[in-house]
């Protein structure tokens, strides 16, 4: 700081001397450190994996950072951090590969992950990316999956009943209480109480570790089983026998589930069934993760209590529930209409 000047070029030329003064050192002010996106790229996938290791993050929540990084590098690599601005990130997006909208934006948000880390480490004096995503006006892209109607599901399990009995009994499981892909590989019969009708979710199965983790959002839940949810375990008891330890859904071949197999599984019985890939009238996809949707809407309609709904599914609010799992197609609602 200097004396106050009226004078708008006195006042331009005393602060060009004193950056002249400041870059040559001889202020006592340090300059800013110069850091490329390449430098802060490889510190930045560092401290996620150290959260990796630490139990903070999934797996493949590196993986998808890897690649918005491999993405990024080629058009920012050399660009020092605070030199990116709008028209480097403009290049960046203009460069992206031919995408979906919704994965277009994803890499968009985690690089505006990454640089507000080098803004937490004093490397950037701000994130340029919010107001950059603001100012495209992108779509918002639809959030969810569509559920499976009642007889698409009655196709599927047909369908699914000329493979393995694993493989129908876990999606079954899926459609009624609600377990994601990773948690029915992880589900062990130390945490299944038949007689009371509990399951107790622990963790799921990283298929990229190969490894069970923490569940999603890193938080462990009893599942109060349904009247429906609880005949179709016992239906699998009969079939695999009653057991103290080991997986509630073994590989074919030994194992844990795997998770890739019950995948194609699945879509191979959606194809045989005539089940479309994306919805006709809700204009959303349809896999094997729409079984937690079909969850929602079957025990709305069946008269279950709000806040078993949620627990069951393991959300931590009612809005996304309802406004996102519990959306009802037009044969749903026309269904329930009739219902008498």
């Amino acid at each position: 700081k200097g004396p106050r000047v009226k004078d708008r070029q006195v006042a331009e030329r005393a602060l060009t001397k004193a950056q002249v003064a400041i870059d040559e050192g001889r202020l006592g002010v340090a300059r800013p450190e110069r850091v490329t996106f390449d430098a802060w790229a490889d510190e930045f996938e560092q401290q996620v994996s150290r959260r990796v290791d630490r139990g903070e993050l999934k797996p493949r929540t590196l993986v998808a950072y890897r690649e918005t990084l491999t993405l990024a590098r080629e058009t920012l690599g050399s660009t020092p951090l605070r030199a990116i601005g709008a028209p480097e990130l403009r290049s960046l997006y203009e460069a992206l590969p031919k995408m979906r909208p919704a994965s277009r934006d994803r890499h968009l948000r985690q690089l505006s992950a990454c640089l507000s880390a080098a803004v937490d480490d004093g490397k950037l004096d701000r994130n340029p990316m919010p107001v950059f995503r603001k100012k495209l006006h992108l779509e918002k892209p639809r959030r969810g999956k569509a559920p499976l109607e009642d007889g698409d599901l009655e196709a599927i399990w047909t369908a699914l009943a000329d493979d393995e009995p694993v493989f129908l009994y876990a999606s079954k499981l899926s459609a009624e209480a609600g377990l994601r892909l990773g948690e029915l590989a992880a589900l062990d019969w130390s945490n299944v109480n038949v007689g009371e009708g509990r399951i107790y979710i622990e963790s799921t199965w990283d298929a990229i570790s190969g490894q069970l983790v923490a569940p999603k959002d890193r938080e462990a839940r009893w599942i109060y089983l349904t009247g429906e949810a609880r005949a179709v375990l016992e239906a699998w008891v009969k079939v695999a026998g009653v057991h103290e330890e080991g997986p509630v859904f073994p590989n074919p071949t030994g194992g844990r589930l795997s998770v890739r197999w019950l995948q194609r599984a699945f879509a191979r019985a959606m194809k045989e069934a005539g089940v479309p890939k994306i919805h006709p009238d809700l204009r959303l996809p349809r896999s094997f993760h729409s079984l937690r949707y079909s969850t929602s809407v079957l025990m709305q309609r069946r008269g279950y209590h709000p806040r078993l709904i949620e627990q069951t599914l393991g959300h931590g609010s009612l809005e996304l529930t309802y406004s996102v799992y519990g959306q009802w197609t037009a044969e749903q609602l026309a269904a329930e209409a009739a219902r008498q």
